[in-house]
């Protein structure tokens, strides 16, 4: 199945669709700003990782329409067998697990070695992949948790001497204190992957 033909089947909403490209442009943006940053990190350098990105983002919350209704089991894992078992066109299938366990690892529990059979079945270059492109849907998806689109552009920077990287989202968290409680709830996993800090301008560790 194309990803065009899961969007148009399974996202009903205007503005599920909407938050769907939205958080896959933002990550695409987190994306190529940490390749900026971090030219030489290892994590950030793999094959496809755009086309990866970019389909993980658009069908993260697949399994929440599934059946024309709110799932009954989390959202993350439904989407996730739904994609398995449908495929995708043209992916090979390593980059079809590689999706459908970054669709599974968006939101909840993190992989889990040895207890999560899909993560466990891949090779250790594409358990990373999943890694970042998992942790980086998780800081895209809270910062559009509305779903208004609200933050439509992102800013890195990052300061060498406290190891700690900013996110400026473009709008005053102070008045969007939803989006600072999800981001600094969902941003661990980002934070063990790639072993550093991360907070929004203005807001403190």
């Amino acid at each position: 199945m194309k990803v065009e033909e899961y969007l148009k089947n399974y996202i009903k909403s205007k503005s599920s669709l909407e938050h769907a490209f939205c958080v896959k442009n933002l990550s695409l943006k987190i994306y190529e700003d940490l390749k900026k940053i971090f030219p030489d990190n290892p994590l950030l350098d793999f094959e496809n990782a755009h086309t990866l990105i970019e389909t993980s983002a658009l069908l993260h919350d697949i399994g929440a329409f599934f059946g024309g209704v709110t799932a009954l089991k989390p959202h993350n894992k439904t989407g996730a067998k739904l994609v398995f078992e449908n495929k995708i066109d043209g992916f090979e299938e390593n980059e079809l697990k590689v999706v459908c366990a970054s669709i599974r690892y968006h939101r909840g529990s993190k992989p889990k070695e040895g207890k999560h059979r899909l993560f466990s079945s891949l090779e250790q270059k594409d358990k990373n992949k999943v890694l970042v492109i998992s942790s980086v849907l998780r800081l895209s998806d809270a910062l559009d948790k509305l779903h208004m689109q609200s933050v439509r552009d992102i800013i890195l920077t990052y300061d060498f001497d406290s190891s700690a990287l900013t996110l400026n989202p473009g709008i005053n968290i102070m008045f969007n204190r939803g989006i600072k409680r999800v981001f600094n709830k969902k941003k661990t996993l980002f934070e063990e992957v790639f072993k550093l800090k991360i907070c929004l301008k203005n807001d403190r560790f």
